[in-house]
């Protein structure tokens, strides 16, 4: 059965996950698809980028965090279609679920993923996908991964994010893949031969100039993200409230109706029925009605005083 492995012809080195993805798209020939799983806040996208920068270390193919950074489905096919990819690539896909519904979420990454399934692999790029739960994928597109890595939590002291990365084989009589630990081999320092699997990952922060960048972009799509909702929302009539733009829905007043409540609100003393039945020259029962009349239409006296003060 298939397992990830690297081999060391003296002692163990870190970051041997990095390593293997380069092996794979500069000397196999294939390409890396990753999903970075975890909760809101616990280091997904931060650690793909780190992970990049490792990465560029060892193959020597530069990552741009401006360029191969997107942060929806429509942003990473014209990203591979613009044949300014070189072989080694690296690609962080952030939060692509936020952008679209989850039911056009699933058909439209079901096509993409489709799509890159026949043109991924001769270009030789690494992909890690960070989302919150994989399920937002159609199990037909997941069993594309070759790999699932897991932020577990981070360390404010060596602020290092661990990571619990696990190699997929997917098999047709089995729903869920097997996950599987790498294995690394190396000499201890007697010259023996060693193996070890790895259970965890430390991934250290990316450099404070890429994290400034990204946190940058990360603003700028949620901002317009947030704006493009409002506008849905907006444009949704069941979803909006009718007083949302502060207009008033109430059902106006008659002339007679707003002249007794404007003069009931600013009579001073007691008797104020009386003094407007006087004022207005109608009886204390039209004068009862209107104001009721009134307020099932949702008015307030105070409103009024209010008003006739504005006014004078």
């Amino acid at each position: 059965m298939a397992n990830a492995m690297v081999r060391y012809s003296g002692s163990r080195k870190m970051h041997s996950w990095a390593k293997w993805f380069v092996r794979r798209t500069m000397h196999s020939n294939q390409n890396n698809l990753v999903s970075v799983v975890g909760r809101t806040g616990s280091g997904k996208t931060l650690s793909a980028i780190s992970i990049c920068e490792i990465m560029a270390k060892f193959d020597g193919v530069p990552f741009d965090v401006e360029k191969h950074v997107v942060f929806d489905l429509l942003s990473l096919m014209k990203l591979i279609n613009s044949g300014e990819l070189k072989k080694g690539t690296k690609i962080v896909c952030d939060e692509f679920q936020c952008s679209i519904s989850a039911r056009e979420f699933q058909s439209k990454a079901n096509k993409v993923f489709n799509y890159l399934l026949t043109t991924f692999r001769h270009l030789n790029l690494t992909l890690f996908f960070c989302t919150p739960f994989e399920t937002l994928l159609d199990k037909n597109t997941r069993k594309l991964f070759h790999a699932r890595f897991e932020t577990m939590s981070i360390n404010k002291n060596t602020q290092m994010c661990r990571i619990k990365p696990r190699f997929l084989e997917h098999v047709d009589f089995k729903v869920d893949p097997y996950r599987k630990q790498m294995i690394i081999f190396y000499k201890d320092k007697e010259g023996y031969n060693k193996s070890v699997k790895l259970a965890f990952w430390d991934v250290p922060r990316p450099t404070k100039e890429n994290e400034k960048i990204y946190e940058k972009m990360k603003f700028e799509f949620t901002s317009n993200l947030n704006k493009n909702i409002l506008t849905e929302l907006k444009s949704d009539k069941s979803m909006v409230s009718n007083n949302s733009e502060g207009e008033d829905t109430r059902k106006p007043l008659t002339a007679r109706q707003a002249e007794v409540m404007g003069v009931l609100a600013n009579i001073q003393g007691t008797d104020k029925f009386k003094q407007t039945s006087k004022i207005l020259g109608i009886t204390l029962r039209a004068i009862h009605q209107n104001k009721q009349l009134s307020e099932k239409k949702g008015y307030k006296i105070e409103e009024f005083v209010k008003n006739e003060k504005s006014k004078t």
